[in-house]
Formats: structure tokens, sequence, C-alpha cells
């Protein structure tokens, strides 16, 4: 089971939020006050991350990401939830969605990642290869700025930094293993589908990495809408946070609208 942050208000429904590589529950900081004035919130830290990161992790797979999340929303009694994901968080929730749709009513990918191509495809297979030749910290500081690169994206890499240095040197060897495993997620494209589910896509103007590859996702996968923050990086939960939550949330309640009045 994860370990996690509960936010229970005695409201009807309930969100799971989960973050990206180097993040924790700490990352939805700026989500929060908004968030849970109309829901439950489960803010959930990945394994050798948050609350986690005393343990060292040596293998990361779908099958126990799958497992922790539904493990602790059975031992929560959360039967179903919208769900929102960061970064890396979207293919974890992605790949949840698949293995267990009951549990997912909309998702909501922020800064959507289940798309690699290019350079970016290059740069982890790149990481992945020299791991274990340089510092760890170089390759944190590498793919801060490599995500973040512009000047008005310092907060959003300090953050980054601060958090991904308290995981583990063998941790982060295993989430990098993990990214290379899935650069080539298409499957997830047919089979999302196949859920019909309700996705909002929000992304940043200038996130160089995965603006291309979330606009694939939005056309590919029906029910699917992107919405582009300007003026904003890689994480626009933090960076552009007050316009990301308005949009997520606008997304939820217009769902609720049509869901009331049908």
């Amino acid at each position: 089971m994860l370990k996690y942050e509960l936010i229970d208000n005695q409201k009807e429904e309930w969100i799971v939020f989960v973050h990206g590589i180097g993040g924790s529950t700490k990352t939805w900081k700026k989500q929060i006050d908004d968030f849970s004035e109309h829901y439950n919130l489960l803010l959930l830290d990945l394994p050798g991350h948050g609350l986690h990161a005393s343990k060292i992790i040596r293998k990361v797979d779908a099958q126990m990401l799958h497992d922790g999340i539904k493990e602790t929303l059975d031992y929560l009694h959360i039967e179903s939830a919208h769900f929102v994901g960061l970064s890396l968080g979207t293919i974890i929730i992605a790949q949840f969605a698949i293995y267990h749709p009951e549990c997912v009513k909309t998702i909501i990918f922020g800064a959507a990642s289940l798309k690699v191509s290019g350079i970016n495809r290059f740069a982890v297979i790149a990481a992945n290869k020299i791991k274990r030749f340089v510092p760890y910290k170089f390759l944190y500081k590498f793919f801060a700025w490599f995500l973040m690169p512009r000047k008005h994206h310092k907060k959003s890499r300090s953050i980054f930094l601060r958090e991904v240095v308290k995981l583990d040197k063998k941790t982060m060897y295993a989430w990098i293993e993990y990214v290379q495993l899935i650069l080539k997620p298409e499957h997830l494209f047919d089979r999302l589908n196949e859920l019909k589910k309700k996705i909002l896509v929000i992304s940043g103007e200038e996130d160089h990495c995965f603006l291309k590859g979330a606009r694939v996702l939005a056309n590919r996968i029906k029910d699917t809408e992107i919405q582009v923050i300007e003026k904003c990086g890689h994480v626009c939960t933090i960076e552009k946070w007050s316009d990301f939550n308005q949009r997520a949330l606008n997304f939820l309640h217009t769902l609720r609208l049509d869901y009331i009045t049908s």
C-alpha cells in the first residue's frame, strides 16, 4: 500500500493526485485549497518518494504501481474517484485506468507525458546509459534544466531539485529504467479509447518536451480535450497553478452539471 495524505471533507466525490518522478504529496500544495472546497482529496506518494523516501526501491514496474494504488483505495474504502496526474504520474494513471477502469471516473493529465519522441527519447536513453558513471545528483540537475530551461521556470526547477535530492541513488536509477521501458506507450492510446473516459489534458505552452505529444494524445483519444496555458513550462501545476486549478475544476464542474441534467 502507498503512503498518502488524506483530506476528507465529507464531500460526495474523491480526487486522487499522482505526482511525477522526484515529486511527492507536496507537489500539490497549490491545489489543496481550491480542490478541497469541492472534493475529498487523496494525495499519493509513489514508491521511494516523499513518505516512502527512507525505503530503497531497486525495481519499478507497472504491476507494483497498480497494486499499490488499488490497495490504498480499498483500504480507504474509496470505490471510484477522479484522477489528476502530473508528468510521469499521467502514465501511471493511464495504466491504472486500463487495469482498474471501475475505479476511475475522469482523468486530468497535467503536463501529459504519454508520448515521448526525438531528442526527449534520446535524453532518457542517454541518462539510463550513463547513470552509473556520473554523480547521480548531476542527473537530477540535468533533468531539471532539460525539462525547465527558461529563466521564469526557476521556481519549478528549484522545487524539483529540492524534492528529488531526497531520493536514494538506487531508487532514482530504478525510476530512470522504468521510464525507458515506457518510452513507447502507443498501445495506451488504443486502450484508453476503449475505456471511453472523459479526459482533460492541460499543458504549458513552453513544455518543449511533451506538448507535441500531448496534442497527439488529445487527437488520438475520444472525449479528450487539451488546454494550453500561455507562457508556462512543464510543471504547470506550480508555475501557473491558479490557471491550472481553474481549468481543471471547470472541467469537473461541467461534467457534474451534464450528469445532473442528463
